[in-house]
């Protein structure tokens, strides 16, 4: 038998199809010739033709290529109507010359073949043989013929065949003969015959190499083998070959193939007819790289090894695994890592990218002892830049509000990562994304100058950059507390956490002092409305919010400011009879917010009686050093005030006696 791959070369390199050059030529008269015999011999033997054209001058090309009309003269070319092949082929025979005054020209075909024995494989077993014969180009023959070697044959005209054959008793070997014909006979030498053993088939596959994909859902494998089919089964690591095949009538090849089990996935390849040759057994090797410090931690899946599995009657026994890593450093040099212990420390370079691939190399037996393999698991290929690799995120961070309604953030760096911080980032919430605007911090505290904290609420996130140049997730996001008024008088406030991952337990409502600038509490709760009591306040009432953490941590919010109304009360009556009791027209009130103060107060006609321009100065009831009389008296109080507004009030009051 010959090889296929052989005979496809061979027909690639001899045979031109029609299309090209002068065989489809139009405009020209065409010849005609036919084989003086068969169209198909064996190399060394004659090619007949009789010509037919009724041309003159005609000549023959033997392996004609294509060329061009005006390229014809240069090659080498025979009158002669017969031609012997020296190399099996496929061959195009080109016949030119003078018709009816025009350029004439045909082509036809000729075979050469090495000999009459077509592509086959069989598969044996004690009395049993299967001979498959393909439908291959190879195989062009009219009819074959299988001489089993016992006295018998079995002759095939149609392709492809699968033929079986029982023998009379069980011998070691039978010596076959499978040879092709055609109609017309020829004199190639005969097909050699060949010795089978009948303790087990040729056609043993083998599983060259099984690559899991990097999603581990699915594998690419590639098996070799006879030009049969084969079937592919799969199992879990952990169960069996259940239900049989998993993918049917596969030639030697390369598949890939989804995977049942993303863990752990193994495969057998079979000839399920005649004796059932089966591969050895190779399972998926999956890998998982993880950047621990300044190392790179890997860690596979183990090939199973010392495992027995039967299918088909076929045994398969792992009697080993020889596992490799393949590293690849990206600018530097490749190295082999052998029987590495699982898992594996890479000591590297933390500034460069690295690639790892599990190598196993699987052997075993097939068929009780009697045939060894090797396949080799591939893990897919892991690379890790470890500046792409995030930390964990710092947490522990805090902002507060300070009496410029800046920004102070301060964050404990609790990030579990245990390599040496380069340098921090802060980022600020912009209103639609986080932006950097410090990433050269190597404190653990910063002031936001840019921030006016008492116009809104800031949000911010912090992370790191470590030795390796590698950047930390951000913290969770965390804000002033905004303070204002809502449009009932009421205090109101942003409710988003200062503490990072920390929740709120209370906020603190506290006031200050008018006089001392203390502040103190007024309350606490955990809703953000309070109704602010301004009766104590004579200029303006001034807030804040301490929002106090789960785990005991103070923020403050921005200082709110509320202008107390002007009050000025002016008695409806006073007695100034000396007995001690209501005897000076006073006025009561907050008055801390007059720049400017003037009373003016009339008697009935009009005159003014009293003038003053501190509002601490009380009226005894005296006009020019006398008593003025009981009677009705009106006034009029002209102020302004320290934001620029004025105040004006007028009334009555009766003075009694």
């Amino acid at each position: 038998m010959r090889n296929l791959s052989k005979f496809i070369l061979l027909l690639l390199c001899s045979i031109t199809v029609f299309a090209q050059g002068v065989c489809d030529k139009t405009g020209v008269e065409k010849g005609g010739f036919t084989f003086d015999g068969p169209a198909a011999v064996c190399k060394g033997q004659e090619i007949k033709i009789k010509d037919n054209s009724g041309g003159t001058d005609v000549k023959y090309i033997y392996g004609y290529q294509g060329e061009d009309a005006s390229k014809l003269p240069s090659i080498s070319s025979t009158t002669d109507t017969k031609w012997s092949f020296l190399a099996a082929g496929t061959y195009v025979i080109l016949q030119y010359g003078k018709k009816n005054g025009k350029e004439m020209y045909f082509c036809n075909v000729a075979t050469v073949r090495e000999s009459t024995e077509p592509v086959f494989t069989n598969s044996a077993c004690n009395e049993y043989m299967v001979i498959d014969i393909p439908k291959d180009p190879a195989n062009d023959f009219d009819y074959y013929i299988i001489e089993w070697g016992d006295g018998s044959s079995t002759r095939i005209t149609t392709l492809p065949a699968k033929q079986p054959h029982n023998y009379p008793s069980n011998v070691p070997t039978r010596t076959i003969r499978v040879e092709g014909f055609y109609n017309t006979p020829t004199s190639c030498p005969r097909a050699s015959t060949k010795v089978v053993s009948m303790n087990g088939g040729s056609n043993y596959p083998t599983i060259k190499t099984l690559e899991m994909s990097a999603d581990s859902k699915s594998a690419i494998i590639t098996f070799t083998g006879a030009i049969d089919e084969y079937d592919l089964y799969q199992r879990s690591a952990t169960g069996g070959y259940v239900n049989g095949q998993f993918m049917k009538k596969l030639k030697p090849g390369t598949y890939t193939v989804s995977l049942m089990d993303t863990v752990q996935s193994c495969f057998k390849v079979f000839r399920n007819y005649g004796c059932k040759e089966g591969s050895g057994e190779v399972c998926t090797t999956k890998l998982d790289v993880k950047a621990v410090d300044k190392t790179n931690v890997l860690r596979w899946q183990n090939h199973p090894s010392g495992g027995t599995t039967i299918t088909y009657d076929v045994q398969v026994i792992v009697r080993g695994v020889t596992t490799t890593i393949k590293r690849e450093e990206k600018g530097g040099t490749n190295t082999i890592i052998p029987a590495p212990g699982n898992p594996h420390s890479d000591q590297i370079d933390c500034t460069k990218e690295y690639c790892y691939q599990v190598v196993n190399k699987v052997q075993g037996t097939i068929d009780y002892g009697r045939f060894t393999y090797e396949s080799t698991s591939l893990s897919p290929k892991r690379c890790i830049n470890r500046q792409n690799v995030i930390p964990d995120a710092i947490t522990d961070a805090l902002v507060s509000v300070n009496n410029a309604n800046n920004s102070d953030i301060k964050f404990n760096d609790n990030s579990p990562w245990t390599l040496n911080r380069k340098r921090y980032i802060i980022y600020q919430d912009n209103g639609t994304v986080f932006v950097k605007i410090d990433s050269s911090a190597t404190s653990k505290q910063f002031t936001d100058k840019t921030a006016d904290a008492s116009q809104k609420s800031y949000c911010y996130k912090v992370a790191f950059v470590d030795e390796c140049g590698s950047n930390s997730e951000v913290s969770p996001p965390f804000c002033t507390t905004y303070l204002s008024e809502a449009t009932n008088g009421f205090l109101q406030w942003t409710n988003q956490s200062p503490f990072g991952n920390s929740v709120i337990k209370t906020f603190e409502i506290q006031s200050f002092d008018e006089t001392t600038g203390i502040a103190s509490t007024e309350a606490n709760q955990i809703t953000t409305t309070y109704e602010s009591r301004l009766e104590k306040f004579e200029e303006e009432a001034k807030y804040r919010i301490k929002a106090i953490s789960s785990d005991g941590k103070e923020s403050f919010s921005n200082v709110y400011t509320i202008p107390v109304k002007v009050k000025v009360f002016v008695p409806d009556a006073f007695s100034p009879n000396k007995d001690s009791f209501n005897d000076d027209l006073s006025l009561k009130g907050s008055f801390k917010r007059f720049t400017t103060f003037q009373i003016e107060i009339y008697n009935r006609w009009g005159v003014p009686v009293f003038t003053s321009d501190n509002v601490a100065t009380t009226w005894d009831g005296n006009y020019q050093n006398n008593e003025a009389p009981s009677d009705t008296y009106s006034y009029k109080i002209y102020a302004k005030l320290k934001d620029g507004q004025e105040f004006n009030k007028s009334g009555k009051f009766l003075l009694l006696r």
